[in-house]
């Protein structure tokens, strides 16, 4: 079973998402220059958006935590939590990302971001604490710690075992990721058995239209400036554009429910919290001087019983242009539904069993909570019976 979202968006001028030289990121379509926004940057807005992580959370799910820091978080849940002194915490948590397979770098962070969900992060402490005594003896102590590491041979090995098993891709037990990392899955090179099978595909965002970057000249003036002077003490350029996206993801069902442990609560959590994200959640680029915050026009959610995704982006291939008779988002979605009845007439729609949308164009448009509530329902039914 896959659930797709297809969504239309106009902003106003921005810079959502960068490249290296702070302008807006873009790509070439059709043969013609588009505004882009990465899939990176929308994962990234959607997982730590309120509408996913209180959805999530209120399931009894569990919120990953990326980051470079997991010896410092560890250092923290071992002298708050289990009352330990700084220095034998230091040296644990050392031990801990040892026995994980994990390296750490002279600035004491890990060389990658390591993407580990809260609880199991807060089973990893907890495993330390329990045999707290033999992992101090694998401090790097030289010849005292490495004398201590070989006579705790087998305890280290039934440790480095439990550990593993809290983040192994082959726990035999039903266990749940954390939500996001079930949704986008977790890639460790240092430790293959950490890595997580992604459940969601999200596109990079395009523009349905050509864009045409533009720049933005401005000058600050310094407020204690002498009154007999002029002039700024500031000057610089910021690039932005104004463009609308489309945007798809997909979800396959049967796969984040595998993630999930088999929870079928938390597999509904999990796909409401993402579409509700998903349409609501905007990246902060330049959001402070620009201030696009924009709702989607438009959003469609088809969930299939079988059948192959689509993504309608070629609907886009020939860019779309405003007339006095409708706006560039208007006519995008009426490209989109016109492309959409397309490739029903040639593949068939025989295995969708819910067609739900909100358009902000249409009067009879369902709401946005409506909407996710059907969704929600035809999972329910579909792949959960």
């Amino acid at each position: 079973m896959i659930v797709e979202l297809h969504i239309i968006q106009n902003f106003a001028p921005s810079n959502l998402n960068r490249d290296d030289t702070n302008a807006p990121k873009d790509c070439e379509f059709g043969g013609y220059r588009r505004a882009r926004i990465s899939s990176q940057c929308i994962k990234r807005s959607v997982r730590l958006h309120p509408a996913f992580t209180n959805t999530v959370k209120k399931a009894g799910g569990d919120i990953g935590i990326r980051t470079k820091r997991i010896k410092k978080k560890l250092c923290d849940l071992f002298t708050e939590i289990y009352k330990k002194a700084p220095e034998e915490a230091e040296a644990v948590a050392v031990a801990v990302i040892d026995l994980l397979g994990l390296k750490l770098s002279e600035e004491e962070k890990t060389e990658y971001l390591l993407y580990l969900g809260e609880n199991e992060v807060a089973e990893i402490a907890r495993i330390a604490a329990t045999d707290w005594e033999i992992l101090e003896g694998f401090k790097p102590d030289k010849e005292k710690g490495k004398k201590k590491k070989e006579s705790a041979s087998n305890e280290l090995r039934s440790i480095q075992s439990s550990l593993a098993a809290v983040v192994s891709k082959s726990r035999k037990e039903a266990k749940s990721y954390a939500a996001d990392i079930a949704l986008f899955g977790r890639m460790v090179a240092d430790s293959k058995n950490m890595n997580v099978d992604a459940a969601c595909q999200v596109a990079h965002a395009i523009s349905t239209h050509k864009v045409e970057m533009e720049m933005d000249y401005f000058t600050a003036v310094d407020d204690l400036l002498p009154g007999e002077e002029s002039g700024s003490d500031m000057i610089g350029v910021v690039e932005f554009n104004s463009s609308c996206f489309y945007r798809y993801s997909l979800i396959d069902v049967k796969k984040l429910e595998k993630n999930l442990g088999f929870n079928d609560d938390l597999l509904k959590a999990a796909v409401l919290g993402y579409l509700d994200a998903s349409i609501k959640a905007i990246p902060t680029g330049k959001q402070n001087s620009m201030a696009a915050q924009n709702p989607a026009g438009y959003a469609r959610v088809i969930v299939r019983r079988d059948g192959f995704p689509w993504s309608l982006a070629n609907a886009f291939q020939k860019p779309m242009r405003p007339s006095n008779d409708q706006s560039i988002e208007e006519a995008s979605i009426a490209q989109l539904d016109d492309y959409f009845n397309r490739m029903s007439r040639t593949y068939g729609n025989g295995g969708i069993i819910c067609d739900a949308s909100i358009n902000l164009y249409d009067s009879k448009s369902l709401p946005l909570k409506q909407m996710l509530e059907n969704v929600t329902a035809a999972i329910s039914k579909e792949a959960i019976s």
